[in-house]
């Protein structure tokens, strides 16, 4: 399965994740401690809800899920994922992921 993860340099706490044939955008709306609210609406389709995660910031809620969404939609389609979701980068602010799918 190809996909490519974007989380945005501009905009702390938005990202999309690109799939053939389907855009899953996300983004940090709430903070409360460590919790971070993160959106996830299927661009095309209208589809959307939330999650919950522990993150340090933002940016880091939203490369959480969408790593999470990567192995999500692996799983319910039956694609391996091709190539390695990358470990958290040191600053996840970067979109400059190595292991993510051109």
């Amino acid at each position: 399965m190809r996909y490519r993860i974007e989380v945005s340099q501009t905009r702390k706490g938005i990202a999309r994740v690109d799939f053939p044939g389907l855009v899953v955008a996300l983004e940090a709306t709430r903070q409360v401690g460590p919790i971070w609210l993160v959106g996830v609406r299927d661009a095309d389709r209208g589809g959307r809800g939330s999650v919950s995660v522990y993150a340090d910031g933002p940016s880091d809620a939203v490369w959480r899920v969408a790593r999470a969404t990567v192995r999500a939609v692996a799983e319910l389609t039956g694609n391996p994922i091709e190539g390695e979701i990358s470990p958290e980068p040191d600053d996840p602010s970067d979109n400059a992921r190595p292991g993510d799918a051109q």
